[in-house]
């Protein structure tokens, strides 16, 4: 991360100010009470950082579209979209029976299943309390649908848990939900609140949707690829959880006969013991299914970054491209 601030910073002078400032804003929006367990628990995951690319899409993109730097005229929506993130991922954290995220216990691991529930009702409750105060019915109703959206993503990819027979068209149905559709719910908003014209609005918005998908795209190659735990979450976790990815569904075509058997029967078992989740990494890497899944995700980045080419060279949209491209040179 310190290397993509380092970049960003360079590109756009005074970003990693309103970064940081726009962080102390979202510490603060955190709501405090009794009983001290369920506001410990809301504010468990956004103390311990994350990559806060979501807020920093949003304020670039309002940056891209408007000479004015106020954070103020975007930050509780900023704020909202990291909150609604954060909500998400401690439900998925439920669902999936997680106990790391960011490298510590998860909410539902530290507080148990109830309280991470109610906690990330509260999270979206702040969220939506934000969004209501701006009184901006455009950006509300992008969120709307981008909340919808997600809702839908995360059932879809439910009812394809072990499913080895899955569609890479479904694949990329469910990461449009669950993944796109808040980055693009960032950029369109933060192009709204910059005043950009409709044609800005809208490519910064496609910017943000293939955006998503790339960058989700190789979060999935990452969980195979990796040598050790990224952020707290094993290697392989998506075979263990058995959620077929890109990856893994594209490693189940050019697997041998022997091998695409032997992954199927380990990415449809539960509670995968670890010498499994080893084997399977074994298989997949030893297709080329990981560089298959880096160049179509690399091709939908080159679709984001053609986005921006309505937009004025300024150094916002110098940054945007920049995030584009290292959404596919990450390892985090």
């Amino acid at each position: 991360m310190d290397e993509l601030w380092d970049t960003l910073e360079s590109l756009n002078h005074g970003v990693r100010r309103d970064m940081e400032a726009l962080d102390r804003k979202l510490i603060q929006s955190l709501p405090s009470g009794s009983p001290l367990v369920l506001y410990n628990a809301s504010r468990h995951l956004i103390d311990k950082g994350g990559k806060r690319i979501r807020p920093t899409l949003l304020m670039l993109s309002h940056n891209a579209v408007s000479r004015d730097r106020d954070i103020d005229r975007y930050a509780s929506i900023a704020i909202a979209l990291e909150l609604i993130h954060t909500a998400t991922i401690i439900h998925d954290d439920i669902i999936d029976i997680s106990s790391l995220r960011r490298g510590v216990k998860t909410v539902n691991a530290q507080w148990g299943n109830d309280v991470a529930l109610v906690a990330g009702d509260l999270i979206f409750s702040r969220a939506f309390g934000l969004i209501a105060a701006q009184e901006n019915r455009e950006v509300a109703e992008e969120i709307y649908t981008a909340c919808r959206k997600l809702a839908e993503g995360q059932v879809l990819e439910a009812m394809h848990i072990a499913d080895t027979k899955m569609t890479e068209e479904v694949y990329l149905e469910i990461i449009e939900r669950k993944t796109a559709s808040l980055f693009e719910a960032c950029t369109k908003c933060g192009a709204i609140l910059g005043n950009g014209g409709k044609k800005e609005v809208e490519a910064l918005g496609r910017y943000g949707f293939f955006l998503g998908i790339g960058f989700q795209m190789i979060d999935d190659v990452l969980d195979i690829s990796s040598v050790e735990p990224r952020l707290g979450k094993p290697v392989g976790a998506d075979i263990s959880l058995g959620k077929p990815t890109f990856v893994i569904l594209h490693a189940l075509k050019e697997a041998s006969p022997e091998d695409r058997e032997t992954l199927e029967g380990i990415i449809t078992r539960d509670n995968v013991p670890v010498d499994e989740v080893k084997k399977a990494l074994e298989i997949i890497r030893g297709t080329n299914s990981l560089e298959y899944a880096k160049k179509r995700a690399t091709a939908f980045i080159s679709r984001a970054k053609k986005e921006l080419e309505i937009l004025e060279d300024t150094r916002a949209k110098a940054a945007l491209q920049y995030i584009a491209d290292y959404a596919v040179s990450r390892d985090f």
